[in-house]
């Protein structure tokens, strides 16, 4: 009776608190926000730097891009449900417009709520998925699958930790003799390295101030990067 007891328990913690494999293997791009007491749904306004959203595990953790950073632990606590923990967003101004990116992070940090509860679904349009998250005061953030340019792709390849980072930025997988720059969110370049003979290296980072910055290799946007 012990033993089918213990098999129960593993039966419904596979299955009923397994996620949609969608949730975490696509990277997503957010097309609206819709609250109650909004008028209107509120689209994302433009700017010139790639915003992405992603579910990763071990550890269960929510980034969320739109030029600053949102990221959270997650709890995944029921089938297409989770719970988030430990959040942190940044807080650059953007001075590219009158305010509205600014604006629209804030209504993004404050839709995810420390001990939140929130619900998912995802739909499948053939080509294109769509994401869906609520919470508990009926407001609701609408995503896409983000399809990334070839050239993004390849330039994906190149892995870049830690992010946050403190003292020293470490690239791997570059090709010989790339170029790195990293710049400001006003483009001023604040860091470069060049002349690499191996496939990877490393940037000292600790003297820059902390906020948000982009690294480039090869003149091509690849990252954003917190500096703590």
């Amino acid at each position: 009776m012990k033993k089918f007891y213990i098999l129960l328990l593993s039966f419904l913690w596979v299955f009923g608190f397994s996620q949609n494999p969608d949730l975490l293997n696509t990277e997503w791009k957010i097309t609206k926000f819709v609250g109650e007491l909004s008028p209107t749904e509120q689209l994302p306004p433009s700017m010139p730097y790639q915003q992405v959203t992603k579910f990763e595990t071990s550890p269960n953790r929510l980034y969320l891009s739109f030029f600053n950073m949102l990221s959270a632990d997650v709890s995944f606590n029921g089938q297409n449900s989770f719970t988030v923990s430990n959040k942190t967003c940044t807080l650059a101004d953007y001075w590219g417009d009158n305010g509205q990116v600014n604006q629209f992070f804030g209504l993004l940090c404050s839709f995810f709520a420390i001990n939140g509860n929130y619900f998912y679904t995802i739909e499948n349009n053939g080509n294109e998925k769509t994401l869906i998250i609520s919470n508990a005061i009926f407001q609701s953030i609408y995503f896409k699958s983000a399809i990334l340019s070839v050239k993004n792709n390849a330039l994906k390849k190149s892995n870049v930790f830690p992010n946050p980072v403190s003292d020293f930025l470490k690239i791997e997988n570059l090709k010989p003799n790339s170029n790195m720059e990293i710049v400001d969110s006003s483009g001023k370049l604040v860091k470069s390295i060049s002349g690499n003979s191996s496939d990877k290296t490393e940037i000292n980072v600790r003297n820059l101030t902390p906020g948000i910055y982009y690294l480039k290799i090869n003149g091509e946007s690849v990252q954003k990067i917190i500096k703590k």
